[in-house]
């Protein structure tokens, strides 16, 4: 790009935006990036302990902010490695979510927004303790800072690499420097809110609020409640009976394959007593009912939107809801779609001959239990086709109920074990304490943190390099964390999954319990079971497709979750298909490694009227980190105080 470029525009209206962001893969990405190497005996590691880290990032710092007050670039820039620099905002001045990179991009980026902005005169300020990290020699050290336009707190981290200068000696260079908005000066957090008193929704009076969320799982009860402690009313919309329910109606065997501790919800934690096990299906949904009643949340259940209009005049929603008392209108000034990322249309691949099969072919979502799902209609066995979480939960139950199992696996799949992630170095990590193992893991760009994980994880695995060989032997194609191949950040930030977090049941496969089917593809039925790729057939009672989602981008969901039926048009008025013309891609990374169309504004939606309209989802480490990222920029709007998002990238990268 050249200097002062801005993001690519969509075409206006455009009906299909997928190159807007366009997507970027990761992995081709990582290969580019490297993580920086220091050559040994660069610095003193035994030197750089207690205070002495501080020090000299103060140093650095003071350099920095001299320069930013000057209007110094060059001086900006001197700060910043030459090799490889970084600097990654989550709306602390940029109000989006940016990642810039070489040093030059960042200084004019950096010295753009920080006038914007009215950066404090103290600028950046460490704030709390610096560690060298002896493994990548960088210093690691919290910062802080304040804006005035608007007023905010915000806080960081920079890394420094030491870097040999002209007469040889060690100068101390950021890195990466990481932003991140932590308040509003207007109306700081308040916990207290969260016991104050609901409103009555009953489903029978319209109704207006500040924000409309729609769905109330995870995602959208920590956004209520985080709303609500900065003072700012919504209502949920939730299609189930119950909050809960998304959990649920799931299948009974369902359990989480992350530690209790990286799925905590803020405000008010899992019991102690679920700390020891991962969460089951009852866990997550009695947690969720406890979390809306206990912070009295509003909810609508059994209700569903049937239409919904944007006035650009008036910067609100009107939303025609469908509840079991008759239909009600809703005005909200902005609505959330929070209703789950891939997980609301079922995948099965089409095959050929599907009226011939006379066995039950079920998606993983009609799967409640063996007995219910499968031994009342006769199934003596099974065949179950996918690789990834649930497909284990799935072979593990239909096989432990007796029945005859084999697994289907078309292409290799990445196990990771579970102890990999309760490594107090992954994930966080979560003995630091919830927030700050979140802002560990969300300060660093993309690829850093895949590179990270991946090395850690492979380093684990090569500890241990028999330990998927009898699964091999089996015939199951296992993507181990030693593979060149294998990336977490990559099954979850661009396949949506497809990984297994190994929680044991990989022994039924390598000590030969369950049949193994791998490297074809069903192509089509047959009276009693499946056929292949490759020709050969397998007789099965049932199919369970654990096949996953279709709906990873929010596009192919949006007019179901905003309601089909016609709203009246005009000038200034944008229905579901005005928003859908005009909303970023979802998912996937973008050029600068952010996910994509999630947490933040939409270029179509933002330049063609404002639309208040706003993307939450993924897991819960994004539920409780950005539900944050979402809700200060909404409050921001609701007391006009909501900046431009800065888009430029000076000089591009």
């Amino acid at each position: 790009m050249t200097a002062n470029a801005v993001l690519p525009t969509p075409a206006a209206g455009a009906a299909d935006k997928a190159a807007y962001p366009p997507v970027v893969d990761l992995r081709a990405m990582m290969a580019r990036r490297p993580l920086p190497a220091v050559a040994p005996g660069t610095v003193d590691a035994s030197s750089l302990t207690g205070k002495e880290p501080a020090r000299l990032a103060r140093g650095v710092l003071d350099k920095l902010n001299a320069s930013l007050a000057a209007g110094d670039a060059a001086g900006v820039e001197d700060c910043f490695n030459a090799s490889q620099a970084y600097w990654k905002d989550s709306i602390a001045l940029t109000w989006h979510l940016r990642t810039f990179a070489t040093p030059s991009t960042i200084a004019a980026s950096l010295l753009e927004t920080s006038r914007l902005r009215g950066l404090s005169r103290d600028g950046f300020q460490v704030d709390g303790d610096a560690q060298f990290n002896p493994v990548f020699s960088f210093i690691d050290c919290p910062i802080s800072f304040a804006t005035s336009s608007p007023a905010t707190k915000a806080i960081g981290k920079v890394l420094l690499l030491p870097v040999r200068g002209d007469k040889n000696q060690v100068e101390w260079k950021i890195w990466i420097l990481a932003t991140r908005l932590e308040s509003l000066d207007v109306h700081p957090e308040n916990e207290a809110l969260l016991r104050q008193p609901g409103r009555t929704i009953d489903g029978k009076q319209d109704f207006e609020t500040q924000v409309l969320i729609l769905g109330a799982g995870n995602a959208a009860a920590i956004l209520a409640a985080r709303l609500k402690a900065l003072g700012v009313e919504s209502v949920m919309v939730e299609r189930y009976p119950r909050v809960g329910d998304n959990w649920a109606r799931r299948y009974d065997c369902l359990q989480f394959h992350v530690p209790t501790s990286s799925a905590q919800t803020p405000y008010l934690p899992y019991d102690d007593s679920l700390l020891g096990r991962m969460l089951k299906r009852e866990d997550l949904a009695n947690h969720m009912r406890r979390y809306v009643a206990e912070f009295h949340l509003n909810v609508l259940t059994s209700s569903r939107v049937q239409s919904s209009v944007f006035d650009t005049s008036t910067k609100k929603w009107t939303v025609t809801i469908q509840t079991t008392a008759g239909r009600v209108t809703a005005t909200a000034r902005h609505v959330v779609q929070a209703a789950g990322l891939g997980s609301q249309q079922p995948f099965i691949p089409k095959l050929a001959d599907e009226g011939l099969y006379k066995g039950v072919s079920i998606h993983s979502t009609e799967y409640q239990n063996p007995d219910a799902s499968l031994k009342a209609k006769g199934v003596r066995s099974v065949l179950v086709v996918g690789s990834a979480n649930t497909a284990f939960d799935v072979l593990q139950d239909v096989h432990d109920a007796g029945l005859e199992t084999t697994i289907v696996a078309r292409s290799r799949t990445f196990v990771v074990p579970v102890e990999y992630l309760r490594d107090p170095r992954a994930l966080g990590p979560y003995d630091a304490g919830v927030e700050e193992a979140d802002r560990n893991a969300f300060s660093l760009p993309t690829w850093v943190e895949a590179w990270l994980v991946k090395g850690l994880f492979a380093s684990l695995a090569r500890a241990e390099p028999d330990r998927y060989r009898a699964l091999a032997a089996a015939g199951f194609p296992v993507l181990d964390s030693a593979d060149k191949d294998a990336c977490l950040l990559h099954n979850i930030l661009e396949r949506g999954g497809g990984h297994y977090v190994d929680m044991g049941t990989t022994r039924l496969i390598a000590d030969g319990n369950v049949g193994v089917k791998a490297g074809v593809a069903p192509v089509a039925y047959t009276e009693h079971g499946l056929r292949f790729s490759d020709g050969s057939m397998i007789e099965a009672d049932a199919v369970v497709w654990c096949t996953g989602f279709r709906d990873k981008d929010v596009r192919q969901v949006l007019l179901d979750v905003l309601g089909s039926e016609p709203e009246q048009g005009g000038p200034g008025r944008l229905g579901p298909r005005d928003v859908l013309a005009r909303m970023d891609a979802t998912w996937g990374v973008d050029a600068e490694g952010e996910v994509r169309g999630v947490w933040k504004r939409h270029l179509g939606l933002e330049r063609d009227g404002g639309v208040n309209y706003w993307v939450a989802g993924g897991h819960t480490q994004f539920h409780r980190y950005h539900s944050t990222t979402i809700v200060l920029q909404i409050k921001a709007e609701l007391e006009g105080l909501l900046p431009e998002a800065y888009r430029k990238t000076p000089g591009g990268h």
